[in-house]
């Protein structure tokens, strides 16, 4: 017999320009949970953000424009954490400054990406969970004894 199973803990690995961070997302039971809310809290608030910043863009106020990106720092930071951690959540701030101080707000191109690698990491995770759940529920279903015909 031989049994294959995933590990609790799927790598991630970010790189910018020369650097490379080796992250970890947490796809145990109660990572899934988390993370999944966490995201989808994410997600909503940058749909949300995107409009606002579409219509900055077409007035070009760049006040507003800096204000979003900031916005958007903001809840990538939260969800991004939830999936790698705080500790691969500095890392890769790091990276995007290539040795120089650089804000959070400046690496959203990266983070966007790594958001829906953790995003869909997590999704993935849970859709195959569910699928084995079936699976197992089908094959209980397919072996059981039907019940005797008691009308004879």
């Amino acid at each position: 017999m031989e049994i294959k199973v995933k590990a609790p803990y799927e790598p991630l690995v970010v790189e910018v320009g020369d650097r490379t961070v080796n992250a970890r997302i947490n796809v145990t039971v109660d990572g899934l949970l988390n993370i999944g809310e966490a995201c989808n809290k994410a997600a909503n608030k940058m749909g949300a953000l995107q409009k606002l910043h579409d219509e900055a863009q077409k007035t070009n106020d760049v006040k507003k424009l800096r204000k979003l990106n900031g916005q958007m720092a903001d809840v990538l930071e939260t969800a991004v954490k939830a999936g790698i951690g705080e500790e691969s959540y500095d890392e890769i701030v790091a990276a995007c400054g290539q040795g120089f101080e650089i804000t959070k707000a400046d690496c959203n191109v990266v983070m966007v990406k790594v958001f829906w690698a953790i995003f869909e990491t997590v999704k993935e995770r849970k859709d195959e969970s569910l699928n084995e759940k079936a699976a197992h529920y089908l094959a209980e279903v397919d072996h059981a004894q039907t019940e005797p015909n008691t009308a004879d």
